[in-house]
This record gives structure tokens, sequence and C-alpha cells, in this order.
């Protein structure tokens, strides 16, 4: 999957978390979710809100949403 949001496509994978448990969580379908991590369609707040609060509670919600385009505004 080419994924927008690395930092949390990274703690996913080493946390073991599947993409399923998450999407039940936020109420959405698979198929939404990853329309999400992909940057297709934008995250509620609210979906933000879980995903740190079930999800990643030692991140910051900025560390979360972190998407892979800010590195590339960084380095010009």
């Amino acid at each position: 999957m080419n994924c927008v949001y690395p930092k949390m496509e990274i703690k996913i994978v080493k946390r073991g978390i599947k993409k399923k448990t998450i999407a039940s969580r936020l109420g959405i379908s698979e198929r939404c979710l990853y329309n999400k991590m992909k940057g297709k369609t934008p995250f509620t707040w609210s979906e933000v809100e879980i995903l740190q609060e079930d999800f990643f509670p030692d991140m910051t919600k900025e560390e979360i949403m972190f998407k892979s385009n800010e590195l590339e505004k960084d380095a010009g």
C-alpha cells in the first residue's frame, strides 16, 4: 500500500495491529480505511482522537498524522 502516513503505518506493523480492528473501532469499512491511509479521503478529527486514544497513546496527534509529503516540503 502506498501510505501517506508513514509513522502510523510503521507503528501499525510493529505493534501487529490489524487494519480490520482499526476500521472496526473507527466505524468504517476496511476499504474506507485504506483510502484514508492512501490520502484519498481525509481522517476526521474524531477518528484521529480514537486512533490516538485506542492505538497510539504514546504518540501525539501530529505524529500520527505526519504525511510523507511533509518530508519533501521540509527538504525543499
